[in-house]
């Protein structure tokens, strides 16, 4: 056992950090096109069956949609493909290492590649469905952290971990799945190392671990749960000096809701880690065990990963290829992560925050002070309100006369801009903020691309006004048709905001919780007082495929309230509150509040 254990520490360290690379840059790059594809068909597939908002109401009616099966089958063959590639790389770095050489990234890529194109060609196509099992069994307890972060998911799992019994239903599924796959833990190897069909794969797959199968499975659970433990404990350990910095250094208000973002932030860079950890540590477990079960022989025809593919003409093309292909899909993230997708993904996870006119708490409202505090609350998004001064320009205020924010009794309306942009709006507020002026639509969407969403209210300026289409001509110029949504209490406003850009989601401002105005075409979600909202106005907003935004909600009983009911967003003056109380548990609350009490 001392020696397999070496052999599997050799096989690990061998080629460690060149297939962490590899893992890294190749889920990036499949990652981003994957995304972008999934993205853009489940758009199609949402609007064809008649939806424009998916919610878990609708999402049986959706999945049941011919085009949706369709759109799943075609992601889900590929999401396959795109594993196998993946496995392919792993066993390459990991059968260099059992050789005992070094390999760089771009000789893991091509081994991938002629593996893969070698396993078409003999169409080993149940190798497919075998990547996906596996990669399910390997990531199990990551897929799981990341399911329960998901609302309607984590619910169920709630429910059913509660239930009598079904815990150990479950393990027993588990375990009776895992066994099943016993016999095909090393058919990769048999496929693509020693290029037999998958039928014969899985015979000599079954005489290699005869006698042995029972001690391997041990020690990949041994090996993942040590991993897990690594991870959490080093998740303990940031959490915490993140706690003791921003208790010592960060302002008392917001210093809750930055440790949720930190913490949710850190998760996901662990469990994105994590993943790509366990698939290399599993796999070079295997590796040991495939390669001392074969006698420690190399394979008659194995593919030599140090061998040129084909000479350094050819390698100077897949180089080419390989860094064009890095460069397209650090495009596409940078893009994702600087405009959104147009997929409201959001939809099936945590409810939103959207800091009322900016956080008006904090600085004064619908000013670019107000929006920078948006975001160092942490908010999800800021509700801002838009008018037309006399000589057409939108800008941000929601009062039609200036007295109350700017002492002049004037309409904004009857201001040009120049003159408009002249008067102090931060003074009523404090003197801190003394000289703040009234901010252009194209400043706020200057300064919050890419890193705040917005829903732009259209303040009602009558039949006559032109402030729909200039908003949505705006919006379009700057690229931000993701990263924002219009809101108004007029339906012709939304109705021609959708006739200049279709892709704008378009919320109508209820005044009262009656009528069923959310099954107009034009309307993508409703925006309703928290007084007037209940469940049965929340389940037929998402019955018919529309979302449901409340306003304005302070009070912690009153936030939590909105969340269970299924609010899909909460307009709030409070946003560091907020997600301080509805994520009181991702906030690692305890140890901040234990840091607090020792800084006395």
């Amino acid at each position: 056992m001392a020696n397999f254990i070496l052999q599997i520490h050799t096989v690990i360290k061998m080629n460690l950090r060149q297939l962490v690379v590899f893992e890294t840059v190749y889920r990036l790059v499949a990652g981003a096109f994957y995304v972008r594809l999934a993205d853009s068909l489940l758009r199609f597939s949402l609007e064809r069956a008649g939806y424009s908002y998916l919610t878990m109401s609708n999402l049986e009616e959706f999945l049941l949609h011919p085009l949706t099966a369709a759109s799943l089958l075609l992601l889900l063959a590929l999401g396959a493909l795109l594993i196998a590639g993946e496995v392919g790389g792993i066993l390459t770095a990991c059968q260099a290492s059992a050789h005992c050489r070094t390999v760089d990234g771009l000789a893991i890529c091509r081994g991938a590649l002629e593996k893969n194109r070698d396993e078409i060609k003999k169409k080993n196509w149940q190798l497919l469905p075998l990547a996906v099992m596996g990669a399910l069994f390997m990531n199990g307890w990551i897929l799981l952290r990341v399911f329960s972060r998901i609302r309607p998911i984590d619910f169920i799992l709630d429910e059913l971990l509660a239930a009598l019994g079904i815990p150990f239903v479950l393990a027993a599924a588990a375990a009776l799945m895992m066994f099943a796959g016993i016999p095909a833990m090393l058919v990769f190897f048999t496929c693509m190392v020693e290029r037999l069909r998958f039928a014969d794969g899985v015979r000599r797959s079954r005489r290699l671990l005869a006698g042995r199968w029972l001690r391997l499975s041990g020690l990949l659970l041994a090996a993942n749960g040590a991993l897990a433990a690594i991870l959490i404990l080093l998740y303990a350990v940031l959490v915490f000096f993140c706690a003791l910095y921003v208790t010592l250094f960060g302002d008392a208000y917001t210093a809750a809701a930055v440790l949720t973002e930190t913490a949710v932030r850190l998760e996901a860079c662990l469990l994105f880690l994590g993943s790509i950890l366990a698939s290399a540590v599993d796999y070079s477990v295997l590796t040991a065990a495939y390669y001392r079960a074969a006698g420690g022989k190399e394979p008659g025809e194995a593919w030599d990963p140090a061998a040129p593919y084909g000479g350094p003409g050819r390698r100077k093309w897949f180089l080419r290829i390989t860094t064009a292909a890095v460069a397209a899909s650090l495009f596409l993230i940078w893009d994702m992560a600087r405009n959104g997708t147009a997929f409201d993904w959001s939809s099936l996870g945590q409810t939103e925050i959207t800091a009322h006119r900016g956080s008006s708490r904090t600085a004064p409202e619908n000013t670019l002070a107000a929006l920078t505090a948006a975001m160092e609350e942490m908010a999800d998004a800021a509700e801002i309100d838009v008018q037309t001064t006399e000589d057409g320009a939108v800008v941000l205020c929601h009062d039609i006369n200036l007295k109350r924010v700017a002492g002049v009794n004037r309409r904004l309306g009857d201001l040009t801009l120049e003159e408009a942009q002249g008067l102090d709006v931060g003074s009523y507020f404090s003197e801190e903020f003394a000289g703040e002026r009234i901010p252009t639509l194209e400043e706020a969407l200057a300064l919050c691309q890419g890193r705040l969403k917005l829903n732009i209210e259209l303040k009602d300026l009558g039949a006559d006004s032109c402030l729909p289409e200039k908003t949505a001509e705006i919006i379009r110029e700057w690229g931000m048709e993701e990263q924002c949504v219009i809101s108004s209490v007029r339906l012709s406003y939304l109705e021609r905001v959708k006739a200049v850009c279709p892709e704008l989601k378009a919320g109508l401002i209820l005044p009262a919780a009656y009528g069923r105005y959310y099954e107009d075409e034009s309307v993508d979600f409703i925006s309703i007082r928290a007084s007037l909202a209940n469940r049965r106005l929340v389940e037929a907003a998402h019955e018919a495929g529309r979302a449901v935004h409340v306003w304005t909600v302070n009070r912690p009983a009153e936030l939590k309230s909105m969340a269970l009911l299924g609010a899909d967003n909460l307009i709030t003056d409070y946003p560091a509150r907020a997600r301080e109380i509805l994520y009181e548990e991702a906030a690692s609350g305890g140890i901040l509040d234990s840091l607090r009490m020792l800084l006395r």
